[in-house]
Order: C-alpha cells, then structure tokens, then sequence
C-alpha cells in the first residue's frame, strides 16, 4: 500500500510538475524581452492569436497539433515540451531521492524549496544559452528556494551549527572566485550574473557541492565547445554562455555533489 501510494503521488507530481513546466515557457519566452507574464494571456508568438484552455494542455497539445500552431500553422518549437517534461521528471526525482519519497512524508518544505530552485535553474538555462543573460529573479527565486529548505530543517528539529555554516560558506565559495575572475577580466571572462547565480546556488547546496558543481559546469561547457568545433568543423566563434553548464552542474550536484566530494577526500586520507 505504501509503495502503491508513493507512486500515485510522484504521478500526481509529474502532472503538476509539467503544468508549471508550461508556465516556464512562458518566462523563457517572455523575460528576456520584457513582456508582461502575469496579466497577459498565453498566445502564438508568430500570429500572435490568443490561445483557448484547449491549446495549452502540457506535453498532450503539442502532440495532437503536431507541432504547429492550430491558427496559423506555424511551427512550435519543440522546446516546449521538452521544458515541460523535463521539469516534470525533475519533480518526480526531487520527491523521492530529496524530500523523502515516503508516501506522504515526503510532502515537505522541502519538496516546495527544491521544485523552485530546479524550475529556476531551467528557465536560467535556456534563457542563458539563447540571450546570454541571467535574470535577477531567477537567482533571487533560487536563494528564495534555499530558504524554503533550511526552514524545513529547522522544523524537523536538524538544524545544526556545521548545517548553516556550510549554507553560509557556499553563498561565496564558488561565486567569491567568479567575482575575482571578472574583476581582473574586466567583465570580459566572467559576467555578474554568473556570479549572483553561484552564489545563490552555494546557499541552495553548502560549499562542498557547489566547488563540485562548478568543476562539473566547466566540463560541460568545454565538451560543449569541442563538439560544437566539431560538428561545425570552424574555429570556436562567438559567445558561448557558461549559465547553461552551471545549472547542469548544479542540478547534478543537488543529487550526489557533497558525496562525491567526500569520496574525492577519501581517496587522499
């Protein structure tokens, strides 16, 4: 009964997990060039037609419209759905290897602090990668969700001196060395967002995760260039955006970062 009724929730998760992943779209579209996102009702961003409840089901519209607006038979881009799913699995993970995944017992504060800070690393993901910039609310939501998880720890009576220390020392582990490096770059190798983003981050993991997270970042966005040089067989031009491979790293490092580091230090003692 009880495995019955963890699975029955995670699904429940799933699905409100991809409903929120359509609200993501949303902001991805939309924060970058300014638009209003609360009031203004969701539409085609090539015909501009106002979409019906029946346009907007998460995952199930897409399939059914093959891929093109209903109206003007545009092409949607596929990354709606996949922000959807995405953020839906990312629920379901976060509820059974975060917050507990015990049936009901894993409905916590956690749970709550967790969702926002995966859903904010997604939408500072693609927002990074197509605009190369980091939106304050994003960094600001994601310190937001730390905080969600350290009251939950207070709640449950295992609130610790070395619990809140870490928190503390990892809102500059990671994000103090970023702030140097853009300094002595001028702005040139290591842009402010990059910096805020890590350090909301460090509070988000405590300090061992976040160094962990940030090696994991630099070795995504160089796997990314050499394949990109590859692919493209031409010199490495342009921008690439380091956002994306943090918000990789962090995501990673949420789930396994501090014991990774512990193993790195065992293997020294």
């Amino acid at each position: 009964m009880l495995d019955f009724l963890t699975i029955y929730i995670a699904t429940i998760i799933f699905i409100f997990g991809t409903v929120i992943g359509s609200f993501l779209n949303v902001l991805i579209y939309r924060l970058p060039i300014g638009l209003e996102f609360v009031k203004t009702n969701s539409m085609c961003t090539n015909c501009k037609h106002r979409l019906n409840w029946y346009d907007l089901f998460p995952l199930f519209s897409w399939i059914f419209l093959g891929g093109k607006c209903r109206y003007c038979k545009s092409k949607i881009s596929a990354r709606y759905p996949i922000v959807e799913a995405l953020n839906g699995a990312f629920y379901v993970l976060i509820y059974l290897f975060l917050s507990g995944g015990n049936a009901i017992e894993g409905l916590n504060l956690t749970l709550v602090g967790y969702m926002i800070v995966f859903s904010c690393l997604i939408v500072t993901a693609w927002i990074d990668f197509e605009h190369q910039i980091i939106p304050d609310s994003m960094w600001i939501s994601i310190f937001v969700g730390g905080l969600f998880i350290v009251a939950d720890v207070v709640i449950k009576g295992e609130f610790t001196k070395e619990f809140i220390i870490s928190k503390i020392i990892g809102l500059f582990a990671v994000s103090g060395f970023f702030f140097l490096i853009g300094m002595l770059s001028k702005g040139a190798w290591m842009g402010g967002g990059d910096v805020k983003f890590m350090a909301a981050a460090g509070f988000v993991l405590g300090w061992k995760a976040v160094i962990v997270s940030m090696f994991f970042g630099a070795f995504a966005g160089v796997i990314f260039a050499i394949g990109r040089k590859i692919v493209s067989k031409k010199e490495m031009r342009g921008i690439i955006p380091f956002g994306p491979f943090l918000a990789i790293g962090v995501c990673l490092c949420a789930f396994v970062g501090e014991a990774i580091f512990n193993w790195y230090l065992n293997m020294f003692i």
